[in-house]
Formats: C-alpha cells, structure tokens, sequence
C-alpha cells in the first residue's frame, strides 16, 4: 500500500497548463455553422503530430472545417513548425499544405521511405495526399496516388492511418468512411423538449472504407474486396493498427458508430478475418454497441499484450479490455474502476501513455458532447465538458487525477482529437487536443515526478521507414514494457511514433530488445537513461538523436 500511495504522490505532482497561447498556435476551428449543427460540424477535428523537416522536434498539423452554408467564410488548415524554443510558427502557405475541402482527421507516414514524412487527411468529399518534398513544402498527389476515398462512392471520411499489412516494407493505407450525408440529407433532429441538435448516426446509412495496397511506385490499389474488409454498413470514427495477438502481423481494429467494433485478424495472406465477437470486443460486456469514437492499443499492465480502451457516450461509460492472451480480450472496465467517472462526460479521443514517467500507461480522454442546447433536455449533461486523466495504480485499477492535474484541465470545451507528444525534448509526454469550434489546447506536462525515461526513433531499412509494426519490449530491473510503432488511433489523429518509455527511479535500462516486420531481431543490453536515441535497422548501436 505504501508503494501505491508512493506512485499517487509522484503523479499528483505533474501539472498541465495549456500553452497555446504563448507557443504561437493562433489556430482556431472553424465548425462551418450556422445556427444549429450538424452531424458534420459536430464530428472533427482531429490533429496529428510529425517531425516532418526532420529537426528533432515534433511539428503539428491541426485540420479545419470550410464554410459549408455559402457565408464566404475563409478557413484553412494549418501547419505549424515547432522553433525548438517553445514556440510554433505557421509554415502553412509556404509547405502548401491548406486542404481543399471540409476537414475532419489526418494521419503522417513516409509512404515512399525517402525519409520525409507524408500527410494524408481525411476530408468531407475527396481526401488528399501530400508527398513531403524534402524541402519544407509538399505536393498534392492524390491523383496520382489513386488514395483520395471515394472508391465506394463514399464522401464522409473519418479515421485513417498508414500500416503494413504485408509487411512488404512499404506503407498500406486504410480510409475509414462514416455515413451517407448530404444537403438532401435530415440535416437536425428534435433531442426532446423541442431542442434541435445534430442528428443522431441512426438516422443515416452507413459507407465503407478502403484498404489500399502500396504499389511501391507512388500509386496504390484498392485491395477492399479482395483483403476480406469490405463492410458497405461501417460507420467507422477511430482505427488502430496492430498485433494483438503476438504473431508479428499487424490486425485492424475498427470502432463504429452505434455499431459493432470489428476486428480483422491479419491472416498473413494478404486477406483478413472478422474476429470481434468470437475476441469479445464486437459490443461492451453488458452486450451493448458503444458509439466507439477513440481506439487506444497498449499494455497497460506489462504482461506483455497489448491491451484496449475505447471511449463511448455519455451515461454509458467508456471501456477497457484485458487481453488474455489467448486471442481474447475480457472487458475490464469496472474492475478498472473507469465505469463511473467515464460515465459522466461524452468522451472523444486520447489514450494510454504514462505522463508521470512511472513504467505504467495512464489514461487521457478528451470529452464533449455533440448536441447543442443538451442542457435544456439533462440538466446535469453540457455541451462543453472538461477532459479527464487517470493514473495507472499498478494493481490493475486507475485512480482519477483530473482535478489535481492543474489549470489545463479546468476549462470546459468540445474535445475531440488528441495526440501525444513531448514536445520540447524533456522527457515527459504533452497532450495535443483539438477542439470543435474553438483553439486547441497544447497541455504542456510539467514533469517533476522525479522518474526517468528513455526515449526511441525506430528507422526501418528493410522496414518501412516509418517502423510502423515495430515491436520494442524494454527490461530495467523488475520492470518490463512494450511498445508497438503505430499510426493513427485515438480519434481522427496521430500521436508522436517515438516510443518514450518510463523508468521510474532507475537510471539504466538492463535490456532493449526490437522486432521488426522484417524478421530481424536487435538487442541493446545496459543502455544509459535519459536520453533520446535513434535506432536504426541496420545498425547494431544506439545513436543520440541529437547528433547527425
């Protein structure tokens, strides 16, 4: 008990403040309405996090809505480059990467492992594709590429994320779709007591997403059909890709909108197999959908299997299951002591990462809710919501932390896109959150827990470049840890693909271990804490990341 006090003391000590401000971000989301909104107004923003120049430091892409009603509103997307001092610029018009159409998530990876990466964004009409030039600006290669969604006719494009799926070493690319809406389309709907608000996703059909193959020439096919995923009913929000059940080949976790979760197991073939229910994840354990906005894959427990969490409406409460290791997972969620706490808000994205550096994952969730005038119906239920953090205890339960985690958690919004990333090299993870219709919020970690971390680039040469699929286990004493190299997850984002490991009080890892999708194996033994390093597959020795 001592010990487990010990661990909450040390959390108690991080404290968030939002540094947007003051960091430059002068980027505000444009929701595009007017009035009442609608299901797609209420749905983005995500954001996604890159070191697109290659400097060290991690760079954001936030994506913006468009003027949807013909007010001759002006809205773009934004880039913006981090200075290494605190602060951010927008490089937008000079990179060339604004958006051509309403913006809803984004995703980074090096599609033609030249070593820059390169942005997709998912976007209401046609997505695009911008191939980082190397030199600070992109080029649109949508066309070219064969990438931009509407395969199926689909308009409405949601979570995406870059993953090999057959392990090729080059980057596959998956384009969730959400429902089928249009101007002709039920634009709002009554919620009760005459309030109109956005619609609910029952009211519309569903749309499928794509799976496309990299044809490793700058093009890709649309492989749907034949990889065994096409699904014309998905009403798809967040994906995550990766291994769940330790064969080495990347699964596809896909969360739907008041549908049931799918999980394509990888049959190493090229093809995938339906497995959620047969898995236990398809519904939550009282045998319910869940509205499924954030996917987060990470071994919360360090057994070695990558666990799962998946937010869901308000009343309901989010999720979070064990992987057993048998190829099932088991809903853990009030064990956990998340059900009551996550039942008060409408949580979006977010996820496991460990913000107080203890060798436990913790839990971020950003919330808020998507009907307009909701308090007239629910007096206790707003529309702007706080976010919510909870610290891994170690025992198999999370305590929540959100109202001693300071000023960045005090003030209410409509949270939706979250990515992690330690922004200004120190060590301790910061929270990146998009909000619909207002700034973001750049959460910057205080540290100050005392404990210690390594942090890891992972370079594929056989790999793709990105190392996406990369499995890392990491041994410091009794303490052991895993982290798998992925993109995308939480909701329409991506977080930082450097792996920062927490070390707690110990100052020396024993042993790092790597497995790439290539087959190769790399072992570091008696590695020096406190460092960045940069691990290359070729290679057999770590290099600081701060030398070239």
């Amino acid at each position: 008990m001592l010990m487990l006090a010990t661990f909450a003391w040390c959390a108690s000590l991080i404290q968030f403040d939002d540094i947007a401000q003051s960091a430059g971000i002068r980027f505000v989301h444009y929701k595009g309405s007017h009035g009442v909104s609608t299901i797609l107004e209420e749905a983005g923003p995500g954001v996604c996090v890159a070191d697109f120049d290659s400097d060290g430091f991690q760079d954001i892409y936030f994506v913006n809505g468009r003027d949807m009603r013909g007010e001759n509103v002006q809205a773009r997307n934004a880039l913006y480059r981090n200075n290494r001092d605190g602060t951010f610029s927008d490089v937008t018009e000079k990179a060339g990467v604004p958006g051509n159409a309403y913006g809803l998530g984004c995703v980074w990876g090096d599609y033609d492992n030249d070593g820059h990466p390169d942005l997709y964004v998912s976007q209401y009409g046609k997505n695009i594709l911008y191939r980082n030039n190397g030199d600070g600006t992109f080029t649109d290669v949508t066309a070219k590429a064969h990438v931009d969604g509407t395969d199926f006719g689909s308009a409405f494009h949601t979570g995406a994320t870059f993953f090999d799926y057959d392990k090729d070493g080059y980057l596959d690319l998956y384009a969730g779709g959400y429902v089928e809406f249009g101007p002709s389309s039920k634009q709002t709907c009554t919620i009760g007591k005459g309030v109109e608000a956005s619609c609910a996703p029952s009211e519309y059909k569903g749309s499928p997403a794509v799976l496309y193959h990299n044809n490793r020439d700058g093009t890709f096919t649309n492989v749907t059909k034949k990889a065994g995923i096409y699904q014309p009913r998905g009403k798809n929000l967040s994906v995550g890709a990766a291994d769940y059940d330790n064969d080495g080949w990347p699964d596809l976790f896909v969360a739907n909108d008041g549908l049931e979760v799918y999980l394509y197991h990888n049959e190493h073939n090229g093809t995938f197999k339906e497995v959620a229910l047969t898995s236990g994840i398809a519904r939550s354990a009282n045998g319910n959908t869940m509205a499924a906005m954030c996917i987060s894959l990470g071994d919360y427990d360090n057994d070695g299997l990558l666990d799962l969490y998946i937010s869901d409406w308000q009343g309901s409460g989010d999720h979070l299951w064990h992987n057993d290791g048998d190829g099932f997972l088991e809903e853990v969620t009030d064990r956990a002591g998340l059900s009551a706490p996550t039942a008060r808000f409408l949580s979006f994205g977010g996820g496991f990462f460990d913000y107080d550096n203890d060798g436990r994952l913790d839990l971020f969730i950003a919330n808020g809710h998507v009907y307009q005038g909701v308090e007239r119906t629910s007096p206790n239920i707003h529309y702007k919501q706080i976010n919510s953090l909870f610290h891994n205890e170690g025992n198999g339960k999370f305590a929540e932390m959100t109202a001693s985690a300071g000023k960045g958690f005090s003030v209410p919004h409509l949270g939706r896109g979250v990515a992690f990333a330690d922004f200004d090299n120190d060590g301790f993870v910061d929270i990146l959150v998009a909000n619909n219709g207002d700034p973001p919020l750049l959460l910057h970690n205080s540290g100050g827990s005392g404990n210690h971390f390594v942090n890891l680039q992972l370079v594929g040469t056989k790999t793709n470049r990105d190392a996406l699929g990369a499995r890392i286990q990491l041994k410091a004493g009794e303490l052991s840890q895993i982290r798998e190299i992925a993109g995308g997850g939480s909701y329409l984002s991506q977080s930082d693909l450097r792996a920062n490991f927490g070390l707690g009080a110990r100052k020396r890892i024993d042993k790092i271990e790597i497995s790439w999708p290539s087959g190769r194996r790399q072992t570091f033994v008696d590695v020096e804490g406190d460092r960045f390093y940069v691990v290359e597959e070729d290679k057999d020795q770590l290099r600081d990341a701060r030398t070239k």
